[in-house]
C-alpha cells in the first residue's frame, strides 16, 4: 500500500473513533438518586418549573427540572423528599420520581 492510503485509512479512522466517543457521551443518560433532600426553594420561568433540592447528607443544593405544573405544584418548601432524575448531554437534570419522606 501506499503512504497515501495508508495515511487516509488512519485519518478516517481516527475520526470515526472521535465521532463515536463524542456521540457515546452525549447520548450516555446519567442518572442519580438523593435518599432525603429538603426542597430549599422553587422556581418558575415562563414554562419551566424548577425545584432545588438540598441533600441531608452533605454537597449543594440540585436545581431540577420539573416538566408538569401539576406535578411541582405539589411539591412544598421545606419537606424531605426521596428524589431521583436524570439527564443526558447538555439537557437539564429531570425529576424521574419524587415522593414525600416523613422527617425524623
Amino acid at each position: 500500500m501506499s503512504k497515501k492510503k495508508v495515511m487516509n485509512i488512519t485519518i478516517a479512522s481516527i475520526v470515526v473513533l472521535a465521532s463515536v466517543l463524542l456521540i457515546g457521551r452525549y447520548t450516555y443518560v446519567h442518572k442519580e438518586h438523593i435518599e432525603r433532600g429538603e426542597v430549599i426553594k422553587k422556581e418558575k420561568t415562563d414554562h419551566h418549573f424548577y425545584v432545588f433540592v438540598q441533600p441531608e447528607s452533605e454537597g449543594e443544593a440540585v436545581e431540577l427540572l420539573v416538566e408538569d405544573e401539576m406535578a411541582w405544584n405539589l411539591v412544598h418548601e421545606g419537606k424531605v423528599y426521596s428524589v431521583a432524575y436524570s439527564w443526558y448531554g447538555a439537557k437539564e437534570p429531570t425529576i424521574e420520581e419524587m415522593e414525600p419522606i416523613e422527617r425524623e
